[in-house]
C-alpha cells in the first residue's frame, strides 16, 4: 500500500538472487535453499505474477544481483520500495541497492515477520541463537 500512496505508476518487481541457492552457509554447511525451497520460492513468485496480472498489473522478474537488477529497473523512477530485511545479508543487499540508485529514493516497509521486531523483546541486531532465551525476551515483552 505504501508503494501505491501517490504513484502516477507502479512496476511490481521480484529478483531472483543466485546467490542464494545453491550456496553453503557459514553455519555448518547447510544450504541456503534446497530443491525444494526452489521450487515453493517459483511457485509462489508464478502465484503473485497471476494475482496481479488478474488486478490489471503485471510482475517484472530479474535473475541476478537485485543491487544491479532493481537500479536498471528504476531508471526514471522517483521512489523504490522494498519489503524491509530482517537478517544482516539482507540489510547489506539493501544498502547496495540504495547506494546504486541515481535520483531515487529506497524506502524500507516493514512486512517480513508476524510481529514488529520492537515488540518480541529481542535486538534484531543480536537475536539470541537459543530457543529459550528468545521465548523469555518475547514474554517479557507480553508476546
Amino acid at each position: 500500500q505504501a508503494a501505491c500512496r501517490d504513484a502516477q505508476s507502479l512496476l511490481p518487481v521480484y529478483v531472483f538472487d543466485p546467490s542464494c541457492f545453491n550456496t553453503l552457509t557459514r553455519y555448518g554447511g547447510a544450504r541456503k535453499s534446497t530443491a525444494r525451497r526452489a521450487r515453493f520460492l517459483l511457485e509462489c513468485v508464478a502465484s503473485l505474477r497471476r494475482r496481479l496480472e488478474a488486478h490489471g498489473s503485471g510482475l517484472a522478474v530479474g535473475v541476478g544481483s537485485p543491487s544491479e537488477i532493481i537500479p536498471r529497473f528504476a531508471t526514471n523512477s522517483n521512489a523504490v520500495f522494498v519489503t524491509e530485511g530482517f537478517c544482516s545479508e539482507e540489510k547489506k543487499q539493501e544498502a547496495q541497492v540504495a547506494w546504486k540508485l541515481v535520483n531515487c529514493e529506497l524506502t524500507r516497509v516493514w512486512g517480513g515477520t508476524l510481529f514488529f521486531p520492537d515488540d518480541l523483546g529481542n535486538d534484531p541486531d543480536n537475536i539470541p541463537l537459543g530457543h529459550m532465551q528468545f521465548r523469555s525476551n518475547c514474554r517479557s515483552k507480553g508476546r
